[in-house]
């Protein structure tokens, strides 16, 4: 451990740490949180965006701990149905339910004397939280239809997407076990607050993909300067799909290009460098007031899209403080502003409906007539 220490804290040379890749120093501090923490039974709560790394901290935490000899059991709370999670996590005797015609193991019992890590935790309902409470506080439970009470050795792990405070603020989430699960909390940044790693990351996943048999592409030093300025909204994940589209599809020489990548990626690019003005200058000249309220219309709107709808975050990128974010969202909805139509406030009677393509689902349709009083075309 000693050496492992000494390696990922000084010698820059190193991409990353237990094959998560990064040099950023929001990425070096969750390399050391990982190093202290791996050895201990602390609980650990993994958050962040989709497609950030979560289950890679997860299984460097697992690998780098005492447990590292026995199994690392996943559980995607969000992806198994409510009725069944469950039995899924903790067993269930024969004829506990209709269609339990054996008894079965739960993922829980199977991670006796290793690590359940529990991804989307925010997923799971009130009622099967109270029954995981139980197991953090004394490692028991009983299995579904069972009158006897199990016993398990297991460190837990849970990741979550989600905003927990808010969700124990909404009555959606239990409090006492969002505290039992943030004893050690670790939040991986998005892809677009550490753009320096990207080139690292590009590298690392066409390793990977060579690897695999398929073909050794390089990126092209104007391809990876459009990469490193995509704001990527679907982290890493969404970063390897594109790459291993390039490579698929790409071209004998092995290089991508520019021209290779796919049409938004290359958008950005034009919106930056390239910006027009919302507004033209007529004979009677302008409401000035009116154009500034819509360019900033525009501003929050952006953040609140490279932010997957999260007010926090984009309050981070506008940078303003969160509640002078909220007072302005509120005061455009009270006003009956475009942006606040945008972002659920009531809406004038429907007129010719015009799509409106912010690479998210946050926004989807709004009047013309409101999409023209904002500035809005076919692209906020």
């Amino acid at each position: 451990m000693d050496g492992t220490q000494t390696r990922v804290g000084a010698d820059e040379s190193e991409p990353g740490f237990e094959g998560i890749v990064g040099r950023h120093p929001s990425m070096l501090a969750i390399f050391e949180i990982i190093r202290r923490v791996a050895p201990t039974d602390a609980t650990v709560l993994i958050t962040g965006e989709s497609g950030t790394g979560k289950e890679l901290v997860a299984a460097a935490l697992h690998r780098l701990s005492a447990r590292g000899a026995g199994r690392l059991v996943p559980v995607h709370c969000g992806a198994i149905p409510e009725d069944l999670l469950e039995p899924e996590m903790f067993g269930h005797e024969r004829g506990a339910f209709t269609g339990a015609v054996a008894s079965r193991l739960g993922r829980f019992k199977i991670a006796d004397g290793g690590t359940i890590f529990l991804d989307e935790i925010g997923e799971m309902s009130p009622k099967l939280q109270v029954k995981l409470l139980r197991v953090l506080e004394d490692g028991r439970f009983e299995p579904v239809g069972s009158v006897v009470t199990q016993q398990v050795d297991v460190r837990v792990i849970a990741a979550t997407n989600r905003g927990l405070d808010e969700a124990v603020a909404a009555g959606v989430f239990r409090e006492d076990l969002l505290y039992r699960l943030r004893v050690v909390p670790i939040e991986i940044p998005p892809l677009r607050r550490r753009r320096e790693d990207i080139p690292l990351i590009v590298a690392g996943i066409l390793a990977q993909l060579a690897a695999k048999g398929l073909p050794h592409f390089t990126v092209a030093p104007e391809a990876m300067a459009l990469l490193a300025r995509y704001p990527w909204p679907g982290n890493v994940r969404e970063l390897r799909n594109v790459l291993e589209q390039m490579v698929v599809l790409g071209r004998p020489e092995q290089v991508i290009e520019p021209r290779d990548l796919p049409v938004h990626l290359v958008a950005v690019r034009e919106q930056v460098e390239m910006p027009t003005m919302p507004w033209q200058f007529g004979s009677a000249g302008i409401d000035f007031y009116r154009e500034m309220e819509a360019i900033e219309d525009r501003i929050i709107a952006q953040a609140l899209r490279l932010s997957g709808g999260n007010k926090k975050e984009a309050a981070r990128l506008l940078r303003v403080n969160r509640t002078t974010l909220l007072e302005k969202l509120k005061r455009k909805r009270a006003s009956g502003s475009p942006l606040a139509a945008l972002l659920g406030g009531p809406l004038p009677p429907p007129a010719q409906a015009v799509a409106v393509t912010l690479g998210e689902p946050v926004l989807a349709e709004v009047p013309a007539a409101a999409a023209a009083a904002a500035g809005y075309e076919a692209v906020l």
